[in-house]
């Protein structure tokens, strides 16, 4: 059964209908949203810088924080230049509008977001590893050709770590661009809290990546970062250069919240350490040492939970007619005793 809960603010707990839960969904996976430290930081910077700037990057009114936002997550990232829009499904809709007139070919990953996939159907039936050797296999049958490639960091749903040093296996007779959409890596994977460029900016291939910046970093934001030549088409479409930009107050937080954040994942860190530690032998649940999703195939898990009080993610996917994705999700803002009440509470339920 599927559960819905109204609250005003996402928290670790929840009240619904006089119930108290334990709150084990969503993306907030460092709990930013509702850190004390990070709200006054928020309200200060909208103090400073309005609640919104509603003129498009080419107006003649420019703003400061943009370019300092950018210039910091792409040095961070270790990518040389990086873009800012509104939101990570424009940010990859424009990643992958400045790619693919570039190509000849686009291969797309299974369960690839269709923020970056542009109704391009993803592979049905295979692994993300499956597909790796498919693109490996046609690479050598191919001369000349320039191929675009198309896939999330990380499959949140499973959950998943895509790894991309296959790409070193293409064959070299081709060109080939890797657009990486890093919307459940920020804050999580790679370098520090600014997602996996570092990780693969060495691979022989044109590297992008984009995603949003408001899951682990509750930032109403999208990013794309690539070399300069890359962002520099960026920068001349019409999509960037006529857009509204981001609410300059939220990036102004999150340069001057660095400490917060960088706290908060090491809390994270130690709440996967401590989990995936406690279930890693009970049969039923799967997770990842590096990621804070545990995911689950029985629906009647969801019910019995629910009725112990824990709050979990469990909604259809991709489409209203999907079978429901069932998955505990791990949060900085939740304390120790919360996940020994979690644990304790799986057991039993699992036992049962």
């Amino acid at each position: 059964m599927s559960y819905s809960y109204f609250t005003e603010l996402p928290d670790r707990k929840i009240y619904s209908e006089g119930k108290g839960y334990l709150h084990f969904c969503g993306t907030s996976y460092l709990g930013m949203g509702s850190h004390p430290k990070l709200r006054q930081l928020l309200v200060d910077s909208i103090l400073k810088h309005g609640p919104n700037h509603g003129s498009s990057r080419n107006s003649n009114v420019q703003l400061p924080v943009y370019e300092t936002f950018e210039a910091h997550f792409a040095a961070e990232a270790e990518a040389e230049a990086a873009a800012l829009l509104s939101s990570g499904f424009m940010a990859g809709q424009l990643a992958y509008n400045t790619l693919n007139p570039m190509v000849d070919l686009t291969w797309t990953a299974p369960d690839t977001h269709p923020a970056i996939s542009s109704g391009i159907s993803s592979p049905i039936g295979l692994s993300h590893q499956e597909w790796q050797q498919k693109c490996i296999a046609k690479s050598h049958e191919l001369i000349g050709q320039k191929i675009l490639l198309l896939s999330n960091a990380v499959n949140p749903l499973i959950p998943e770590i895509h790894d991309f040093a296959w790409t070193k296996l293409l064959s070299p007779s081709n060109k080939y661009f890797l657009l990486i959409d890093d919307s459940h890596a920020f804050g999580l994977l790679g370098k520090g809290i600014y997602g996996t460029f570092a990780l693969w900016k060495n691979l022989p291939v044109e590297l992008m990546i984009c995603g949003s910046l408001g899951k682990a970093l509750a930032l109403p934001a999208g990013i794309i970062l690539g070399n300069q030549s890359l962002l520099q088409k960026v920068r001349e479409n019409a999509v960037f250069r006529t857009s509204s930009p981001p609410a300059p107050a939220f990036l102004n937080t999150f340069i001057e919240g660095q400490d917060i954040y960088f706290q908060q994942q090491k809390i994270l860190r130690k709440h996967m350490s401590y989990m995936y530690s406690a279930i890693a032998k009970v049969e039923g649940f799967k997770m990842v040492p590096q990621y804070p999703v545990i995911s689950f195939e029985s629906t009647s898990w969801v019910d019995k939970l629910h009725q112990k009080g824990f709050i979990v993610s469990s909604f259809p996917y991709p489409s209203p007619d999907s079978p429901p994705i069932n998955r505990i999700i791990l949060s900085a803002w939740h304390l120790p005793t919360d996940l020994q009440t979690l644990v304790k509470a799986v057991e039993e339920m699992v036992d049962d």
